[in-house]
């Protein structure tokens, strides 16, 4: 689910490690890369796609760049990666709003995460990495320095629509229709159930503000997040909702409860992580403004923020694998045998994602080395335009068409406009596991809702005849018949039509605002 789920991070990158798919050779650990600056001197464009902030990784960030980062809350132009998160949903008692008030602002002053300390903390995991490559045992003096400068605890800090209403900051407030409207007001666009039928306390709760505490060690995020919960007498947590990362071994890629690669496309903005990628065929840069949008109660020069979309995601696992094992079946008849083999079902979960389940493109041509230089990113469907290899109704293909839309009259340019930046992470709670859907992004509407209605929803997306049908796993509507390759590359089709197995059990749309209106919130008029 790696196109509209995902959570790689700055702590990501330099523990991130390969494995291998069937029919390769084992793969290798990939080289850490250092998480460091360089100078730059130039003004900040949030227009281009050439990245904030260093290339080089011997250098520093420029005296500019600092300030943004320092106005900008964390995990927002990237995740913050770590593996373990509560989620506390906070309401407010209307009767104590300068309390409220003043609660926030101390958070924001002694604990919230800006993106200039996240660069930071970065910085210091990376130089552990890359010292750790000359050392005679890498993994013992990892394991000892990483125990000795530990990440720091993570902390974002968000406000629904009503939060800034209750909190009497309506003025304040994001001027922004969809955002107003909250999650609710998206059921008929998003196809989404109704509200009444989400899982309690979203059905029915006013959700004012959304804390996230997120570290490697559970034991400080449960720790973290009590003294949180005490410390607010100016309303109650409502709700909370705990995540944890799905490794493949201890610093293994992400996975999701499906067993696939998760976080692997994210729009990158940071320079450092632009220059690593290969960008022949796609390019994953993004803009500054494809996430982040002036907030009204900030500074002037520095004072961003950005819109939150969380979606409780449950995930019907034996509904997947069924679905899998159906069109695996399809294909052993399609290819004269009674029963599937281990090959059929790769093939089957490849084409209903578009990547198997290490991350490797369905679309691509395997190599012997497998992932071992990182999941490959550095394609788009040119090659492809019938759906042969990854079908037009793939997961992938669904949510980032990577330039399907000029063949349909649209142009590349407007498409990356509609990106968004995931900041998801797994659930497991009473028996039913899934996903806490979180991504950011400038605009909800023209980005997250239009790729949920109108790409991954719209049966006549990619292709109107015949009708492509619903993104596989995570599209909502009426199920119809699908196409699916006889064999790969085949222009033969398989008619096959598969059950929805991912579920919408709540949510709301926030709004990350800059940390000097958060610091300044106790007194703003």
């Amino acid at each position: 689910m790696d196109e509209s789920h995902g959570r790689t991070g700055d702590l990501e990158v330099a523990r991130v490690a390969s494995y291998p798919r069937p029919g390769t050779k084992k793969a290798r650990h990939c080289r850490p890369f250092a998480h460091v600056g360089t100078e730059q001197s130039m003004a900040i464009d949030f227009d281009t796609e050439n990245g904030i902030g260093p290339k080089d990784p011997n250098g520093k960030l420029s005296e500019e760049e600092k300030a943004l980062l320092g106005d900008i809350q964390g995990n927002i132009l990237k995740s913050h990666g770590r593996d373990h998160s509560q989620h506390l949903f906070i309401t407010f008692d209307a009767a104590k709003k300068k309390e409220a008030r003043t609660w926030l602002a101390e958070l924001a002053k002694n604990k919230v995460t800006s993106a200039l300390k996240q660069w930071d903390d970065s910085r210091t995991r990376a130089g552990i990495f890359a010292a750790s490559e000359s050392k005679d045992d890498p993994e013992a003096y990892l394991s000892t320095e990483l125990a000795k400068q530990p990440s720091s605890i993570f902390i974002n800090v968000m406000l629904s629509s009503k939060g800034y209403d209750v909190l009497d900051l309506s003025s304040k407030r994001p001027d922004d229709e969809t955002f107003r409207g909250g999650a609710a007001g998206a059921v008929p666009t998003l196809a989404d159930p109704p509200r009444e039928k989400w899982e309690a306390p979203f059905n029915t709760a006013e959700m004012h503000a959304l804390v996230i505490i997120a570290d490697d060690d559970p034991g400080k995020v449960a720790t973290e997040a009590k003294a949180i919960t005490t410390s607010l007498t100016s309303g109650k947590v409502v709700h909370v909702e705990v995540g944890k990362a799905l490794r493949r071994g201890e610093n293994g890629p992400v996975h999701e409860h499906f067993g696939f690669a998760d976080g692997v496309s994210d729009p990158l903005y940071f320079a450092k992580d632009i220059a690593r990628q290969q960008t022949t065929n796609w390019n994953p840069a993004a803009p500054l403004k494809l996430a982040l949008v002036k907030d009204p109660g900030g500074d002037a020069t520095t004072g961003y923020g950005t819109f939150l979309v969380y979606r409780k995601l449950e995930q019907d696992v034996d509904r997947f694998n069924q679905d899998r094992h159906e069109l695996a079946k399809a294909l052993a008849k399609a290819d004269g045998r009674t029963e599937p083999n281990h090959a059929d079902r790769e093939l089957a979960g490849a084409y209903m994602v578009g990547r198997f389940p290490d991350g490797f493109p369905v679309s691509e041509k395997g190599t012997p080395e497998g992932t071992d230089k990182g999941i490959p990113n550095n394609f788009d469907f040119d090659a492809d335009t019938d759906g042969l290899k990854c079908p037009f109704q793939a997961h992938i293909r669904k949510a980032n068409p990577r330039g399907d839309t000029k063949r349909l009259g649209g142009t590349l340019k407007d498409e990356r406009t509609r990106r968004i930046s995931r900041r998801a992470i797994s659930f497991e709670s009473n028996g039913k596991v899934g996903l806490l859907f979180l991504c950011v992004q400038k605009d909800i509407k023209r980005q997250f809702e239009f790729m949920q209605a109108s790409w991954i929803n719209n049966h006549d997306f990619v292709q109107a005849q015949p009708k492509t049908g619903l993104d596989p796993v995570v599209g909502q509507g009426t199920e119809i018949p699908q196409q699916w390759p006889e064999k790969y590359g085949s222009t033969k089709k398989i008619t096959l039509s598969l059950q929805q197995a991912v579920h919408m059990r709540g949510g709301e749309y926030f709004f990350i605002p800059s940390m000097g209106f958060l610091k300044g919130v106790a007194t703003a008029g």
